[in-house]
C-alpha cells in the first residue's frame, strides 16, 4: 500500500473501531492501531467477552386504557404484558409529553462479543476510505489495495466472517521473501496477544512508531560512522517508515565531483526522488554545513548480497546526479535574467495569461503592499519566476525558487533579491517558515493574492475535495503571512489592491463585489481552520470572526484572550457575556422591527438615573478601551468593558428601552448602540455559549 495511504487509514480504523465498540456495548481498554506497507492492524485491549445488558422501556397503552376506575388492570394491560413476556404487576407508569402511559421494562442480555464482531468488522473494513481505490474480485469491493488475508481473533477465539472472497483466519505472514517465499513466512497465531511478537519472529516490526525510531537510530548511527550527520526530515522519515517492514540502514557512495553542484539540488534528488538520507559534515540549527559523498538508504530486510544492492542504488543516484549536472551546466550558459523573456511561453493558468503577465502584476501589487517604489523589490519581482524557464526546474520542480536564489547569487545579484526569489514561495509545509526579508515577504503576499483573486475572478473556485490549483493552501498561507506581516496591513486593503490591478489587466472584469464576497467567505473558512488548530473553541471562533477579521494579528489575539478568560474566570466571564448579549439581542430585535438605530445620544433626552449612569460610564471608558484595543491588549480591554456590567443590568431592570415616545426610544437605542460599537471590537457576543 502506498505510504501516504497508511496513516490516514490507521486514524480512520481507530475511530471506526471505537465507534463500533461503543454502539455494540462492548467495554474495552486502549485501542492501538499499527501499520506497515502490507498490513493495517487494530489491537483492542481488555475487550469484554459479551455485550453489556440493556434495559429497554417499551410503551404500552395510556393509563386510562390500561386501568379501570378502580385501578384494576384491563384486558388491554393484560394483553400488552403478555405480548412483552412480563406480568401485569411488573408494568410501570411513566409521565410523557402525551400523558401517563404504562411501560414494560425488558432486560436484554448481551450477545457474545465474537458474534457481534463477526457482523461489525466487515463493515469497518468497508468504511475505510483511500485517495485511490481498486477493485479486484467479483463482489466489487473498493479498497486501497487487494486484500490478501485477514486475521480476526478475540483472545484465542476466531471471529468468523468473509469479505471480498477472503475468510478471516488466524494465519498471518512475515516479511516478503523470508524462508524463500514471496508471501513471507506463514505464521499461525494461537491468540491475539501473540500478534506483535509473532510478527517480529517473521521479520516484521508492525508497530510503526517503533519502526520509525529504529530507522532514525540506524540512519544516525550509519552517518556517524562516516564522520557526519544525517539529514533527517520528519516527512522523509515517515515515508520510509511505511515503505519497509524490517528496516536495515545501509550506506552508499557517490563521486565527489557532484559536490560541485548546489547542495540543495543534491539533497532534493536524494530525499525527494530516491528516499535516501544525505550526510552532511555537520548540522547547525537545522542547516547542513557541507555534504560528504555518502548517503544512507533503508532496505526492507538485510539483502542476501548487500554490496549488489548498494551498487544498484549508487548507479541509480549517479544517473540522477548526471542529469542534474547536465541541466545545471546548460542553465549556467545564461544569466538568470536571460530566462525572463521565456516566461511569455509559460501559461500561468488557462485563461489567466502567462507567467510573464503574472510577473508584471506582481510588480504592481508588491509595490503597493510595500508602500512605495523599491528598486530591490522590483528586481526581485522581475526575477522571481525566471527559474521556471530553466532546464533544472523543469526537471526538478520542487526546486522552484531555490534554484532562482542559487542562480541569482552566482550572477552577483544582491543577497536580498536572491533570498526574496526563494522566499516568495514561503511559507511551505511542513515547517511553514516565513520569508527572511521584507521584500520577499510582500512578494509572497502579492503572489498569493494574485493567484487567489485571478482564479476566483474566473470562477475557478474549489468545490468539495476538488481543488486543482491548490487555492485552499494558497489562502491558508496568505493568512499566515498577513498575520505575521512586518507592518500592519488590513485584509480589505489587500483585496482592493488585488482587484484593482486584476481588473486593469482584464483578468477580473465583472462582478467585483461578488468576487470580493466569495473571497472573504473563503478566507473566513480557512481562518476558522487556523484558529481551530490553536485550540480555540467553535463558539469563540465564530464570535470573533463575526466581528470581522480585517486585522489578522488582532483576530488571533482576540480569540486567545476570550479562550483564556473563559478558562481562568469562567463564572465571571459568563455573567459578563450574558450582560453584553442583552444589549446585542435587543438591538437586533429593534432592527428587525425597522427601528432607527444610530449612535448619537442626546443627553437632554435622558430621563432616568440608570440610563444616565450607563451613558457616563460608557463615555468614561471609551478612550481607555480604544487604547487597549490599539495595543492588542484584549484581556485588559474585556476587563474594561466588564466594568459596565452592573450599570447594564441596572439599566435593563429599571429602563423601558422600547418607550412609546419615539425620541426617548431612539435615544435609548443609541446608547446601547454606543456600547455595541465597543463590543464588536472584540467579538459578536451573541455567538458565545454560556
Amino acid at each position: 500500500m502506498p505510504s501516504r495511504f497508511i496513516m490516514p487509514a490507521l486514524k480512520q480504523l481507530a475511530d471506526l473501531m471505537a465507534k463500533a465498540l461503543t454502539e455494540l456495548r462492548l467495554k474495552h481498554g486502549q485501542i492501538r492501531t499499527m501499520g506497515t506497507p502490507r498490513r493495517l492492524t487494530a489491537l483492542v485491549y481488555e475487550l469484554a467477552e459479551a455485550q453489556l445488558p440493556v434495559v429497554r422501556e417499551i410503551r404500552g397503552p395510556a393509563k386510562y386504557i390500561a386501568f379501570d376506575a378502580y385501578g384494576k388492570p384491563t384486558r388491554a394491560a393484560e394483553g400488552f404484558a403478555r405480548a412483552q413476556g412480563v406480568s401485569v404487576s411488573e408494568l410501570i407508569l411513566k409521565e410523557t409529553d402525551k400523558g401517563e402511559f404504562v411501560f414494560a421494562l425488558k432486560r436484554e442480555e448481551g450477545r457474545p462479543a465474537v458474534e457481534v464482531l463477526a457482523d461489525a468488522l466487515p463493515q469497518i473494513i468497508r468504511s475505510l476510505s483511500f485517495p485511490k481505490t481498486m477493485r479486484w474480485e467479483e463482489s466489487g469491493l473498493r479498497f486501497g489495495r487487494p486484500i490478501r488475508w485477514i486475521v480476526a481473533l478475540l483472545g484465542d477465539e476466531l471471529i468468523p466472517f468473509e469479505i471480498a472472497g477472503v475468510k478471516s483466519d488466524r494465519i498471518t505472514y512475515g516479511r516478503r521473501f523470508t524462508e524463500g517465499k514471496s508471501m513471507g513466512k506463514k505464521i499461525q497465531l494461537n491468540s491475539a496477544s501473540e500478534y506483535e511478537q509473532a510478527l517480529e519472529s517473521g521479520s516484521v516490526f508492525v508497530d510503526h512508531e517503533k519502526r520509525k525510531a529504529l530507522i532514525k537510530h540506524q540512519v544516525e548511527t550509519q552517518a556517524q560512522s562516516l564522520g557526519g550527520s544525517a539529514l533527517i526530515t520528519e516527512e522523509l522519515l515517515d515515508e520510509v517508515t511505511f515503505l519497509v517492514e524490517e528496516p536495515v540502514a545501509l550506506v552508499g557512495h557517490f563521486d565527489e565531483r557532484y559536490l560541485d553542484l548546489p547542495s540543495e539540488l543534491l539533497v532534493t534528488v536524494m530525499q525527494h526522488h530516491q528516499r535516501y538520507f544525505p550526510v552532511a559534515k555537520s548540522i547547525e540549527q537545522g542547516v547542513p554545513k557541507g555534504l560528504i559523498p555518502y548517503f544512507v538508504f533503508v532496505s526492507n530486510g538485510m539483502p542476501k548480497n548487500p554490496d549488489l544492492v548498494k551498487q544498484g542504488n549508487e548507479k541509480v543516484l549517479t544517473a540522477r546526479f548526471e542529469d542534474a549536472r547536465f541541466y545545471f551546466a546548460e542553465d549556467r550558459k545564461h544569466r538568470l535574467e536571460e530566462f525572463v523573456p521565456k516566461l511569455s511561453q509559460i501559461v500561468f493558468i488557462e485563461g489567466l495569461g502567462t507567467m510573464a503577465d503574472k510577473k508584471e502584476r506582481l510588480k504592481k501589487l508588491a509595490t503597493n503592499l510595500y508602500g512605495g517604489l523599491s528598486p530591490t523589490l522590483l528586481r526581485a519581482a522581475e526575477l522571481c519566476k525566471a527559474d521556471l524557464a530553466t532546464r533544472l526546474v523543469n526537471e526538478f520542480t520542487e526546486l522552484q525558487g531555490v534554484i532562482g536564489r542559487v542562480y541569482a547569487l552566482l550572477d552577483g545579484e544582491p543577497v536580498e533579491v536572491a533570498e526574496a526569489i526563494e522566499d516568495h514561495y514561503k511559507p511551505l509545509p511542513p515547517d511553514f517558515e516565513l520569508p527572511r526579508n521584507e521584500i520577499g515577504f510582500w512578494l509572497a503576499v502579492a503572489d498569493r493574492l494574485d493567484t487567489l483573486f485571478a482564479c476566483f475572478g474566473k470562477k475557478l473556485i474549489p468545490t468539495g475535495s476538488h481543488d486543482p490549483f491548490g487555492l485552499r493552501r494558497t489562502a491558508t498561507t496568505l493568512l499566515i503571512l498577513l498575520r505575521n506581516a512586518p507592518k500592519a496591513v488590513k485584509v480589505s486593503n489587500c483585496i482592493e489592491m488585488a482587484l484593482k490591478i486584476l481588473s486593469e489587466a482584464d483578468i477580473v472584469q465583472q462582478g467585483l463585489d461578488e468576487t470580493k464576497e466569495k473571497i472573504l467567505d473563503f478566507l473566513r473558512e480557512r481562518l476558522d481552520g487556523l484558529l481551530e488548530m490553536e485550540g480555540i473553541e467553535h463558539d469563540i471562533r465564530q464570535a470573533v470572526l463575526n466581528a470581522g477579521f480585517d486585522d489578522l494579528a488582532a483576530t488571533f489575539e482576540r480569540a486567545k484572550a476570550l479562550k483564556r478568560l473563559r478558562k481562568e474566570r469562567s463564572q465571571w466571564f459568563n455573567e459578563t457575556v450574558v450582560a453584553f448579549t442583552r444589549i446585542t439581542n435587543i438591538l437586533a430585535q429593534a432592527r428587525q422591527k425597522g427601528e432607527t438605530v444610530d449612535s448619537e445620544v442626546r443627553q437632554d433626552w435622558i430621563q432616568i438615573d440608570a440610563e444616565r449612569e450607563l451613558f457616563q460610564l460608557t463615555d468614561e471608558i471609551a478612550d481607555h478601551f480604544a487604547q487597549q484595543v490599539q495595543k492588542h491588549d484584549f484581556l485588559s480591554a474585556f476587563e474594561t468593558l466588564s466594568t459596565l456590567v452592573p450599570a447594564i443590568n441596572r439599566f435593563f431592570d429599571e429602563v423601558l428601552v422600547m418607550h412609546q415616545d419615539p425620541k426617548i426610544r431612539c435615544n435609548r437605542l443609541a446608547l446601547l448602540r454606543q456600547i455595541e460599537t465597543l463590543l464588536i471590537n472584540i467579538a459578536d457576543f451573541r455567538l458565545i455559549q454560556t
